[in-house]
């Protein structure tokens, strides 16, 4: 068989990625690249591993504050809480219920030190106006995008925009089969570096960085975090997600064209110039055109056939089969941990030694927030995208009507 290559041989394999085909993300950050226009990109477990290593990328940690909204999923503030900073919540636009710029610029403090806005239900932030912002204060923007990757701003991909950007692929606009994956994205090297020490390998660290300041933590794979990625099918995904994205727009405003004159229904709002993927289609419900609350409307449409959530209410999108709905009181701030302010005992981090203001989390902060979150109805991506057409929109128009003919018997 010849000598070995080591000795000066010929090689067995000349080309090693044939034997790299059970690495089916061998090329998902290059794709990625090329597809949002990002310069860096790194996989990571999830999203919630892709905003813990972009929050210690930027050096966040005890005492810092990070502006954000109550008005998301739980990750995006645990995160922050995860690198031991304090959340500030800024309340949310009634009508794209993203972040607001105004109330951000008055959540400002010495200790602030980033702002990590959501592209909540698929509609991006308004990121522009934010980096705007940011670079008045020297402050980072570090987009949770988890619930939009594929969605633009003036024709720019989310993920090429902000300081940082944090996607997921569990179940989202793009996903993989076994429903897990994340990343980050940036167009700077050295918070691309930092990020690794959220917990990559050390060999990978040691393979791709370059600063010093960051390989001197490469042996323990910085913060002995593992937010490595797994093999998964996200390339895959990825090569239709636009088409996907769009049939399923499609959709969305099939549904908008026929239950926005609804008497008691808001329909979602898109931003001119922005692109809204809909990972939900979230409506709003008016209690008071039909004397009927939006729990019991919603209660009606599920026994009808058609699963529909009260998201942040509820906090339930049937994850497992073993999953059932949780009172969750709706926007974060309301819930236990900022109620008690202690989650790592003696105070930390709302009132290590490290916090100038501690923060207080009350009722009627947010009234926005704490408004939409009693009136949002939502419809899940898998009755949305592809293979569901006009056909199925159809069904869903038909059973929100029959329920709203029949408003009188759920009085």
């Amino acid at each position: 068989m010849g000598r070995l290559a080591l000795t000066g041989g010929g090689k067995m394999i000349a080309d090693e990625r044939r034997l790299r085909s059970r690495w089916k993300t061998a090329n998902m950050d290059e794709a990625l690249r090329e597809y949002t226009g990002a310069k860096f990109v790194q996989m990571t477990n999830s999203g919630t591993g892709a905003l813990i290593s972009c929050l210690l990328a930027a050096g966040i940690g005890p005492g810092d504050e990070v502006i954000t909204v109550a008005y998301t999923w739980t990750a995006t503030v645990g995160a922050i809480l995860r690198v031991n900073a304090v959340p500030v919540f800024a309340d949310i636009d009634p009508q794209t219920l993203t972040i607001d710029v105004a109330d951000v610029r008055r959540k400002i403090t010495p200790q602030t030190k980033a702002i990590l806005p959501v592209d909540f239900y698929g509609h991006p932030a308004p990121i522009p106006e934010l980096m705007a912002v940011a670079h008045e204060h020297h402050l980072f923007v570090i987009e949770d995008a988890c619930q939009a990757s594929t969605a633009e701003i003036d024709g720019q991909k989310v993920g090429s925009i902000a300081d940082m950007t944090a996607f997921s692929f569990s179940g989202k606009p793009i996903y993989t089969t076994y429903g897990g994956g994340g990343a980050y994205l940036t167009n700077d090297r050295k918070l691309f570096e930092r990020g690794l020490l959220g917990g990559q390998h050390p060999t990978l660290i040691a393979g791709v960085a370059q600063d010093p300041d960051v390989l001197k933590y490469a042996s323990m794979g910085g913060t002995g975090d593992n937010f490595r990625n797994v093999p998964n099918d996200g390339m895959m995904q990825l090569l239709d997600a636009d088409a996907r994205t769009n049939a399923r727009i499609a959709n969305c405003d099939y549904l908008t064209s026929q239950l926005e004159d609804v008497p008691g229904i808001t329909t979602p709002y898109v931003r001119p110039g922005y692109k809204h993927v809909y990972h939900y289609y979230t409506c709003l419900w008016d209690p008071d055109v039909h004397d009927v609350s939006r729990d019991r409307f919603c209660e009606a449409l599920n026994a009808e056939g058609l699963f529909v959530v009260a998201y942040l209410k509820d906090a339930n999108y049937r994850f497992t089969p073993d999953s059932k709905p949780i009172a969750a009181g709706g926007p974060i701030h309301l819930r236990t941990i900022f109620r008690e302010r202690n989650l790592y005992g003696k105070g930390c981090p709302f009132q290590c030694p490290h916090v100038k203001n501690p923060p207080v989390y009350a009722k009627g902060d947010l009234p926005v927030s704490e408004a939409m979150a009693d009136r949002e109805f939502c419809i899940g991506q898998p009755d949305l995208s592809p293979p569901c057409d006009d056909r199925d929109m159809r069904v869903i128009v038909d059973t929100i009507t029959k329920v709203i003919d029949n408003i009188d018997e759920l009085r």
